[in-house]
C-alpha cells in the first residue's frame, strides 16, 4: 500500500515539476485528459466491469453515496448562511462540498489501497453514486444563480446517457454474459493501465494555487466539510447502525472522503460563479487528500 501511494504521489509531483520547468506546454494536459476520457477510461471501465462479480447489496453503498451528496448540499447551505455569503459564493460552496472527486482522484487512491478488486467497485460507485447524480443535480443547484430557473430535462438525460463514462459502463455490463478473446481483454487492460499514471501526471500539470491566499477562509471551510466532516459523519452513522464494513463499504467510504470534484468546479466556471474559489478548492483538496485519505484508510483497516 505504501509503495503504491509513493508511486502515485511521485507521478503527481512529476507533473507539477514538468509544468514549472515548462518542459511541456500547459495545453498538453488537455490532450492527456482527452486520451484518458475517450480511450483509456472507457477501456478501464469495460475491462473491470466485465470481471466484476457484484453483490446486489452494493446497491446500499450506492444509495449511501447519493445520501452523502444530499448531506453535502444541506451542509453547504448551512455554512453559506453562517458565513453570510452572496448567492454566487453560496452556490459555489454547495457544489464544492457536495460532490467528491471519485474518478480522477478516487481511482488512483482506491487502486493503490485496494488493488484491482477495489477499483472495480470504485468504477461502479463513481458512475452511479456520483456521476449520474451530479449530472441531474448540478443543473438544479446552478439554476438558483439565475433569474430564470429553466431546466431542460431532456438535455440532462441526453448528457447522462450519451456520456462516454456511462456508455462504457453499459457496454461492460452488456458484454459480461459473452466470451471475449483474451487478446481483446489484454488490449483493454493495457489501455486501462495508462489511466491512473496519466491522471496523476495531468493533475500535477493543471494544479494552480494563484487565488488561495485571498480565499483561504472560505476554502478552509470547504475542505474541512468535504475532506473531514462529511466522511467522518458518514462513518459514524454506519458504525451506529452496525454495518459490516466489507470491501464494498470501505471503497464507498473512501470515495466519499475524496476532495472536491473537478467536474463540479467546471460546472461552477461555466455558470460564471466564484471560479477562483472553486479552482483553488480542487487544487488544495488534492494536496490535503494525500494526508486525509491515508489516515481515513488506516482508521478503516487498523482501528475498526
Amino acid at each position: 500500500m505504501f509503495d503504491n501511494l509513493v508511486i502515485m504521489i511521485s507521478i503527481f509531483i512529476l507533473g507539477y515539476i514538468v509544468k514549472k520547468l515548462n518542459l511541456f506546454p500547459e495545453h498538453y494536459s488537455k490532450a492527456f485528459i482527452d486520451f484518458i476520457m475517450k480511450v483509456g477510461f472507457p477501456a478501464l471501465v469495460i475491462y473491470n466491469v466485465y470481471y466484476l462479480h457484484i453483490d446486489f447489496r452494493f446497491i446500499y453503498v450506492i444509495l449511501f453515496g447519493v445520501f452523502s451528496i444530499l448531506l453535502g448540499i444541506f451542509t453547504g447551505y448551512l455554512i453559506s448562511k453562517f458565513l453570510k455569503l452572496d448567492k454566487k459564493q453560496s452556490i459555489t460552496v454547495i457544489m464544492m462540498v457536495s460532490f467528491s472527486n471519485t474518478g480522477f482522484l478516487g481511482y488512483p487512491f482506491i487502486h493503490a489501497l485496494y488493488g484491482e478488486e477495489g477499483l472495480r467497485y470504485a468504477i461502479i460507485f463513481d458512475n452511479l453514486a456520483m456521476f449520474v447524480p451530479i449530472s441531474f443535480l448540478a443543473p438544479v443547484i446552478l439554476s438558483f444563480s439565475k433569474e430564470e430557473k429553466k431546466l431542460e430535462f431532456l438535455n440532462i438525460l441526453k448528457s447522462v446517457f450519451l456520456s462516454i463514462p456511462f456508455l462504457a459502463l453499459i457496454i461492460g455490463f452488456l458484454l459480461k454474459p459473452f466470451y471475449l478473446p483474451p487478446l481483446f481483454l489484454k488490449m483493454l487492460h493495457t489501455l486501462g493501465d495508462t489511466v491512473i499514471p496519466l491522471i496523476m501526471f495531468s493533475l500535477g500539470m493543471i494544479l494552480k494555487f494563484s487565488h488561495l491566499k485571498e480565499n483561504i477562509k472560505l476554502i478552509s471551510f470547504i475542505l474541512f466539510i468535504r475532506n473531514i466532516f462529511i466522511p467522518s459523519l458518514l462513518l459514524i452513522i454506519l458504525i451506529l447502525v452496525n454495518v459490516d464494513l466489507t470491501l464494498e463499504w470501505k471503497v464507498g467510504l473512501l470515495e466519499m472522503a475524496m476532495p472536491p470534484m473537478v467536474l463540479a468546479s467546471i460546472y461552477v466556471i461555466e455558470a460564471n460563479l466564484d471560479k477562483d474559489t472553486a479552482v483553488s478548492s480542487v487544487a488544495s483538496g488534492i494536496i490535503l487528500s494525500f494526508i486525509t485519505i491515508p489516515i481515513f484508510y488506516l482508521i478503516l483497516e487498523r482501528i475498526l
